[in-house]
C-alpha cells in the first residue's frame, strides 16, 4: 500500500480504539485470548510505543525504552514522546514508523511500515 490511501480508511486506522476493534473481529475472532500488544518503532528513535489491547477493546499507548526491562515501560512524560499526545502519536508519526510488530498468542507479525500493515489489515 502507498502513502495514497483513502484518507478517510486512514484515519479511521490511526485511531487506537478502531485499529484495535478491526485487527479483533477480523484476525483474532475465532482465539479465547483477546488481549496484546501492537509494538510501533520509529525512525530516529529509540523509544517506542505499544498500543495495549485487553478482550478485543484498546486500553492504553504506552511507551517503551530499550532500557526497561521486559513487562516495564518509561512514563510517557519521560519518553521521546513527550512532546506528542497519547491519542494522537500515530496520526502524527506514521510516516516515520519503520516497524509495526503484533505480539498475540495466536499472531506474531511484522510490517516493515504502518501503510503495509493497514494494507494487510485491509486485505485480510
Amino acid at each position: 500500500m502507498s502513502k495514497d490511501i483513502d484518507t478517510q480508511i486512514l484515519q479511521a486506522y490511526l485511531d487506537p480504539n478502531d485499529l484495535v476493534e478491526k485487527l479483533s473481529q477480523v484476525h483474532l475472532k475465532n482465539t479465547k485470548h483477546h488481549s496484546g500488544h501492537i509494538h510501533f518503532h520509529f525512525r530516529d528513535k529509540s523509544d517506542h510505543i505499544i498500543l495495549v489491547w485487553s478482550k478485543g477493546k484498546f486500553k492504553q499507548t504506552i511507551a517503551k525504552s530499550p532500557r526497561c526491562k521486559n513487562g516495564q515501560y518509561v512514563h510517557w512524560k519521560d519518553s521521546e514522546f513527550r512532546d506528542y499526545n497519547r491519542e494522537d502519536v500515530l496520526g502524527e508519526l506514521c510516516d516515520e514508523i519503520e516497524l509495526v510488530t503484533i505480539d498475540h498468542d495466536c499472531l506474531n507479525k511484522t510490517w516493515p511500515s504502518y501503510y503495509d500493515f493497514i494494507d494487510w489489515l485491509l486485505q485480510n
